[in-house]
């Protein structure tokens, strides 16, 4: 758009784009509702929320540095499981970012 400051049309381009991301919204939304009556209602929140999860580490699966940074965080997590506060849930994360900065110097 800022190349192009002449071209009187370009406001198509923004809501055709915008009309594009709607639509795929709403059959995202409504295949979700759709596929979502399958499960079964024993399962509620117990089956969607690690679903969420898994479908996002999927992606990280493909290089080891992310596999490694993912082990480090749930060994030690289990590692400090029993300490005060629950404090576990940010004391395995600094671990995992500490490494995973580790990995990235190495890298380099």
């Amino acid at each position: 758009f800022k190349k192009n400051k002449t071209e009187e049309y370009l406001h198509y381009h923004l809501i055709g784009t915008g009309l594009t991301l709607w639509v795929c919204w709403q059959i995202a939304t409504l295949s979700g509702i759709i596929l979502g009556s399958f499960v079964p209602e024993e399962l509620e929140l117990k089956f969607t929320i690690p679903l969420t999860f898994i479908a996002l580490l999927v992606q990280d699966l493909k290089k080891i540095d992310h596999v490694i940074v993912m082990l480090v965080c749930g060994i030690s997590s289990l590692f400090f499981f029993e300490a005060p506060f629950k404090s576990y849930i940010l004391i395995s994360p600094v671990i995992a970012l500490f490494v995973a900065s580790l990995l990235l110097r190495l890298k380099k």
